[in-house]
């Protein structure tokens, strides 16, 4: 099994969660109703899992909010439980997706460059009104 779900796989299975039809999932997220399917599909897999019921189980049992598998034990998903002995490292139990293209990032160079270009026009005028008086 794998050790992580995508986004939007987390994204299908929580709105499966809430009791949705795949053709209502497609609608909320704005993506296809085979989309949604194969996704749902992908899921499945890496839960080991083959329906619907079973995955909302193992994804509330097992899995994070940001897709990360919480119980690292061999049984996992299998019905069978195995103590994992030490403490365990989870991650998050929120869910934050990345922001596309760095935004943080470009609104901090934003900034910047506006700082300069202010500063820049604040010395060119200086220099004018000196070169009046």
């Amino acid at each position: 099994m794998a050790d992580r779900l995508t986004v939007r796989e987390v994204s299908c299975l929580r709105l499966l969660e809430g009791g949705l039809k795949n053709k209502q999932i497609a609608s909320q997220l704005g993506i296809a109703e085979r989309t949604v399917s194969n996704t749902l599909q992908s899921a499945y897999r890496k839960l080991g899992v083959s329906q619907r019921q079973d995955a909302i189980a193992e994804f509330r049992r097992n899995w994070s909010e940001t897709g990360h598998r919480l119980s690292m034990s061999p049984g996992a998903g299998t019905g069978f439980s195995a103590s994992v002995s030490g403490p365990v490292s989870r991650p998050p139990t929120f869910y934050r997706p990345t922001p596309p293209g760095l935004v943080n990032t470009s609104v901090i160079i934003a900034v910047f460059a506006v700082i300069g270009v202010l500063a820049v026009l604040a010395l060119v005028t200086s220099r004018a009104f000196e070169g009046l008086g």
